[in-house]
């Protein structure tokens, strides 16, 4: 047990190393994980990119702030593989996280390497720009989790469940909803719509020193991203997922995984 509550906080303590302003929110955009699968993105991908995407590696790639769409191009990224090769996507696209509460997740794709030679950073190297017209370029991460790890997630913001974008997310017994983004899209297992399994798995630690789980999991498209609605209105401080109960694309499952909350 105590061996437990170590890693929890490890997990927890990682995520505080940006700079917070005085309502906790971070002013520092940065790359938050670059989560790559070797499994051949399918066809259908090709809805999401616009562009010849079936056969290729997708690399979902999580930041801090949200992204003016209007300045995403595949030519503002490079990845680099450990033979020494700056790869640049052919796609890059906020697809299909494209709700107002999300835009964070850039889904890139191309050929980022093999098993024996694996991708070992991404950098931005183009006008990428945040929401509020700030440069992206420069930022770069050396951090690359593979698909076969299964998906953690990254970051967790509170809303009241009346916000804009949460519309029919949320029951009416809820009093706040936590938007949970992950490295890459979560499922059931073999893409099962999430259910009391997953909803029983997570754990929220609250102001008031209370553990809880969400009353319902709203969000269930298969993105990144899903809310967590809960009945108690103390503050959500963190959020923990046990492990195995969350699904990528690839069916990997998610390892344990926590997070703190940004609250508002």
């Amino acid at each position: 047990m105590k061996n437990l509550f170590v890693v929890i906080f490890v997990c927890l303590s990682q995520l505080t190393t940006a700079q917070t302003d005085e309502q906790g929110y971070e002013v520092e955009p940065r790359i938050l994980s670059a989560y790559h699968g070797l499994d051949a993105l399918p066809p259908r991908a090709r809805v999401l990119c616009r562009a010849m995407a079936g056969g290729e590696d997708g690399m979902p790639l999580t930041f801090s702030v949200q992204i003016d769409d209007a300045s995403l191009s595949p030519d503002g990224f490079v990845v680099e593989t450990s033979a020494g090769e700056l790869v640049t996507p052919i796609c890059a696209t906020l697809r299909p996280a494209m709700e107002p509460l999300e835009l964070r997740t850039v889904l890139l794709v191309g050929t980022f390497g093999t098993a024996q030679s694996p991708p070992q950073a991404v950098e931005i190297v183009g006008q990428l720009q945040d929401a509020k017209g700030n440069s992206l370029q420069g930022l770069r991460t050396e951090t690359i989790t593979t698909l076969e790890a299964g998906p953690s997630l990254v970051f967790a913001e509170q809303f009241s469940p009346d916000t804009s974008g949460l519309e029919g997310e949320c029951t009416d017994e809820t009093a706040q909803a936590i938007l949970l983004t992950w490295e890459g899209g979560v499922t059931g297992p073999q893409g099962a719509a999430l259910a009391e399994a997953q909803r029983k798995a997570v754990s929220v630690a609250l102001d008031s020193g209370e553990q809880v789980h969400p009353i319902a999991l709203g969000d269930d498209d298969p993105d990144n991203h899903v809310v967590a609605c809960l009945a108690e209105d103390s503050p959500a401080v963190s959020v923990s997922v046990e492990a195995g109960f969350f699904h990528d694309p690839g069916d990997d499952a998610n390892p344990a995984t926590a997070v703190k909350v940004q609250s508002r």
